[in-house]
């Protein structure tokens, strides 16, 4: 992005984390991915039980380079593990939960779209922390445009890079097709936080993941 685009980014990622401060979560903004992880460097204790969702966006900030093989956390590697399903569940029990959002909603609200619904399921109950980290590219005016990102983009991008045999992956978007091997079944709309303090919108002024 240009520095004009920057700017724009900025100025919408600061009214939607005011947005998200009124529906009862923390939120906060920051100009690149390694401030953003910086900061959760920063204020996760040493000794946590982090369990994570599958994201590009963590991916792309460094989460798994910093966590993998970190001895200073309890650390649930889903992607090293002998039992993930294991894994998932005992993600409910972390300290803290890292992930992204599918969508953001310029008026405060999250829009995700999961398979097996573990991390939907790690979002609305369970971890005690929920770091939610989004980049400028996953801003929504409205949940109408939410949901079109998600069927335009995230969806047929996940698709191909899991190697799904879906219609997405060879049309390019949403074909709202009802097949075992579909990644969209449950769609979850997180309209407030209901524990304070809990869920924490980390916005970042870069395009992150899909």
């Amino acid at each position: 992005m240009d520095n004009n685009e920057k700017a724009m980014y900025a100025l919408q990622a600061n009214i939607c984390k005011d947005k998200l401060e009124k529906n009862g979560f923390e939120a906060s903004f920051y100009e690149t991915k390694e401030e953003a992880l910086s900061y959760l460097k920063e204020v996760i204790p040493m000794g946590s039980t982090i369990g994570l969702g599958g994201s590009m966006t963590l991916s792309e900030m460094g989460v798994l380079d910093w966590l993998t093989g970190n001895k200073d956390y309890n650390y649930l590697d889903r992607y090293h593990c002998e039992d993930v399903n294991k894994i998932f569940h005992d993600c409910f029990n972390a300290d803290v939960y890292l992930m992204s959002s599918n969508a953001v909603t310029m008026d405060g609200h999250l829009l995700n779209v999961d398979g097996k619904g573990n991390r939907v399921a790690a979002l609305i109950f369970g971890p005690k922390k929920v770091y939610v980290i989004v980049g400028v590219n996953k801003l929504a005016r409205t949940l109408d445009d939410a949901l079109h990102h998600v069927e335009t983009c995230a969806a047929p991008a996940n698709n191909i890079r899991l190697n799904k045999p879906n219609p997405c992956t060879k049309f390019g978007s949403c074909m709202h097709c009802n097949q075992d091997s579909t990644i969209c079944n449950q769609y979850v709309v997180s309209r407030r936080n209901g524990i304070p303090g809990r869920i924490h919108v980390m916005i970042v002024n870069e395009k992150l993941g899909y």
